[in-house]
């Protein structure tokens, strides 16, 4: 179907706040995005394109962080979120719309929520056995990235844990978001899920993500990041329980 121009709208604001929000920050781009997308949308189209417009800025990040980056860390716990990512693609192709809305509402909730818990995260304890936590929680999530379009804060949490650099955190989950969206973009491509207007609408989507991307850097001088961190959190929660409410209201 064609394009209408409310939808056209709702794209550039939600690919404008999430960009804005994952440049900061360095994840969160499907959890602030997608509960607005997913109210002009259907699911499988926003997953779709929140992954594919994600690649270029992920490339962006790691340039930007590249000497922060913990390569030897990073590497298993890539390999197992490729492991994850026909499952994913699978579940998304497979899944009703009615249950894949549900579940990303739900899911980003909890995400929200577990972020909220946390506000101070230089106490959060360090992981134990990072080398098998790692991996395991890479796994999952490239799952969540795939089938929901969300997952970042749940590996963010694990970054965190690890008492590294502000930098590297960004820098690390940015190299693993790329390997396993990139894979998925492919996964999506082969299973036939990136139509003709799902392209469209990602290079549409692209200048609005440039321009959230130019503004985080603006901010990363200016604003102080456990007071981002807390309007992230805001939004995140607001736009979710909005999307809630038309879900059960449509029941």
């Amino acid at each position: 179907g064609s394009i209408s121009l409310l939808q056209l709208v709702v794209a550039v604001v939600a690919a404008f706040v999430g960009s804005t929000v994952f440049s900061t920050v360095g994840f969160g781009i499907g959890v602030t995005s997608i509960p607005i997308l997913l109210l002009v949308f259907d699911p499988q189209t926003v997953v779709v394109m929140v992954n594919a417009v994600t690649i270029p800025l992920l490339v962006l990040v790691i340039f930007q962080t590249r000497r922060y980056i913990h390569l030897r860390r990073t590497v298993p716990i890539a390999l197992a979120g490729l492991l994850g990512v026909p499952i994913g693609v699978l579940f998304l192709r497979s899944a009703d719309a009615g249950v894949l809305r549900i579940s990303i509402t739900a899911v980003i909730i909890a995400l929200a929520l577990l972020l909220a818990l946390n506000p101070n995260v230089a106490r959060l304890r360090r992981v134990p056995a990072p080398h098998i936590t790692g991996p395991a929680v890479g796994f999952v999530v490239s799952i969540m990235l795939n089938s929901l379009g969300i997952g970042g804060p749940l590996i963010a949490l694990f970054a965190l844990t690890q008492s590294w650099h502000r930098h590297s955190v960004r820098g690390t989950l940015a190299l693993y978001f790329l390997v396993v969206e990139g894979a998925g973009v492919v996964g999506f491509v082969v299973a036939g899920l990136f139509t003709m207007e799902r392209a469209v609408l990602t290079a549409i989507i692209a200048a609005p993500v440039g321009l959230g991307f130019w503004l985080a850097v603006l901010i990363h001088r200016r604003i102080d990041e456990a007071l981002f961190r807390r309007l992230a959190i805001i939004v995140i929660i607001l736009t979710s329980l909005l999307g809630l409410g038309r879900e059960l209201s449509q029941l």
